[in-house]
């Protein structure tokens, strides 16, 4: 069991989904450019910030743990940092972890097999299909800012397959913007502003020139890409919740806060409203 934030081995994790992201991305998802530059933005720019909300899940989490354990799904992976966080929330309430990955890309899937490799523990991975899913019950399902990635029709099969894989009185806990209109266009001069700032700091870090150039250009094609994200209303979830059984529980409206999110550009803070939601299996 860990007593803190378990360190990831995040200038590994950049390297790995840098340089392999074009071979393991599945070319018909569509989402090399975003996993190769994700964790170098994080590491070089974002100072290895973890996905935020660590308090709301630490509390979520220790109230369905038994016997000291927490089996946890984790739905979707950018990288590395849902799992470090989930295991900071746990270890900072004495508890320890069963953490189960769903995932259909193959570079997340890597990084977090490297992650647990370090940590001297096995993730149980489901490489795949997520809305296919099988696996035994778990505790909680945490799901941070994923949903939106589905299509809107998808989605309340996605709500269904949580509630099918939680075991009575296991929660739902989520980090999620809610009904949030399209984005206003790139900046090309922000990107440009980014970008030399991605570079510098990559050869600060020790990459030389050439791939220094390599990763600022892997960091125009992530911030410039087309984003056609579906974030449900807060209406629609709950609705979603309600079809699949679950019990919503909190849906809490943060105040507007600035986001170390990879996706926001260099010097950029937009400030967004999150939203923290908790759904329950009833017995």
């Amino acid at each position: 069991m860990t007593s803190t934030t378990p360190t990831e081995p995040l200038a590994e994790i950049a390297r790995l989904s840098f340089l392999q992201a074009p071979s393991l991305c599945h070319p018909d998802h569509g989402c090399c450019v975003y996993h190769r530059a994700w964790s170098s933005i994080r590491l070089l720019l974002k100072g290895g910030i973890l996905p935020a909300g660590g308090a709301f899940f630490a509390d979520g989490l220790a109230r369905v743990a038994q016997n000291g354990v927490c089996r946890v799904l984790l739905s979707g992976a950018a990288d590395t940092g849902v799992a470090a966080m989930v295991l900071g929330a746990l270890a900072s309430r004495g508890l320890a972890a069963e953490l189960v990955l769903a995932e259909r890309c193959a570079t997340s899937v890597a990084q977090n097999r490297l992650f647990a490799k370090q940590l001297g523990m096995t993730f149980e991975v489901h490489h795949g299909d997520i809305l296919a899913l099988e696996c035994a019950p778990v505790d909680a399902v945490v799901a941070h800012s994923f949903i939106n990635f589905l299509p809107e029709t998808a989605q309340p099969t996605l709500v269904a397959t949580w509630a099918r894989v939680l075991r009575p009185e296991g929660v739902v806990l989520m980090h999620q913007k809610l009904g949030v209109p399209p984005g206003r266009p790139v900046d090309a001069s922000e990107v440009e502003a980014s970008r030399i700032n991605l570079e510098a700091a990559a050869l600060a870090h020790g990459y030389d020139p050439s791939t220094a150039h390599e990763i600022g250009q892997a960091g125009v094609a992530f911030w410039s890409r087309s984003k056609p994200y579906h974030f449900p209303s807060a209406e629609d979830l709950v609705g979603m919740f309600m079809q699949a059984g679950l019990e919503c529980l909190q849906l809490e409206r943060l105040k507007k806060m600035s986001t170390g999110s990879p996706s926001h550009l260099s010097g950029v803070s937009p400030e967004v409203v999150q939203s923290l939601i908790m759904a329950r299996r009833p017995k």
